[in-house]
Formats: C-alpha cells, sequence, structure tokens
C-alpha cells in the first residue's frame, strides 16, 4: 500500500474511537472503500510488510527557502491587504446603495399617502 493511502487509512481508522455511532460507521465504510480502492483485502493488508515512505527529492537550484518563504509571506500580506481595501470600498458601495433605496422608499411611501 502506498504511504500517502496508509496515512489516510490511518487518520480514518482514528475515528473508529468516536463517541457518534454515525462517524465510527462512516468511518469503517470509508476505510473498507479505501481498501477496496486499492484492490486489496484486510487480510491481504495485515498480512503485508510494512512499507517505507519513498525518498522525496528536492531541488533547490540555489534558492534560499527561508528568503523564499518572507518573499511569499510579504506577497500574501500584500495580497490581504489590497483585498482588505476592496472589502471595505464594497461595504461603503453596499451601505451607499442600501441609503439611496431607503430614501426612495420613504418618498415613495410619502408620495401614497398624499394621493387621497
Amino acid at each position: 500500500m502506498h504511504h500517502n493511502t496508509l496515512a489516510k487509512l490511518i487518520r480514518i481508522l482514528g475515528l473508529l474511537g468516536s463517541d457518534q455511532p454515525g462517524e465510527r460507521a462512516s468511518a469503517a465504510l470509508a476505510a473498507h472503500r479505501l481498501i477496496e480502492a486499492g484492490g486489496q483485502s484486510w487480510a491481504e493488508l495485515l498480512h503485508a510488510p510494512p512499507t517505507k515512505p519513498a525518498a522525496r527529492r528536492s531541488h533547490e537550484y540555489g534558492v534560499d527557502p527561508v528568503g523564499a518563504a518572507e518573499a511569499r509571506m510579504r506577497q500574501l500580506k500584500s495580497t490581504n491587504e489590497r483585498l482588505e481595501r476592496e472589502v471595505r470600498a464594497l461595504r461603503r458601495r453596499l451601505t451607499t446603495i442600501a441609503d439611496r433605496q431607503r430614501r426612495q422608499r420613504a418618498l415613495a411611501e410619502g408620495a401614497a399617502e398624499d394621493q387621497p
């Protein structure tokens, strides 16, 4: 079984200890479906030797990971600030539209009351 699939199965099996019967049943069904999707049976899985995770290959090409992470954080902060400004502008716009609609309704109601 692939290491990622095994890790997913371990997370699913952890839910079997839940206090909620529905959650336990869902976890059992999810585990069963995961095993079937891998083309294995429970017996094969339990008798299989443990697998080692595949070695990760890292290609750095002279990149400073800390510097790259800091640059990405600055970029995300800038994006977040821009989006917050946009949200504030949209809120102001919605408030203006809502005020305009309230005034129009009030004028329409006032005109309707004036007519006999």
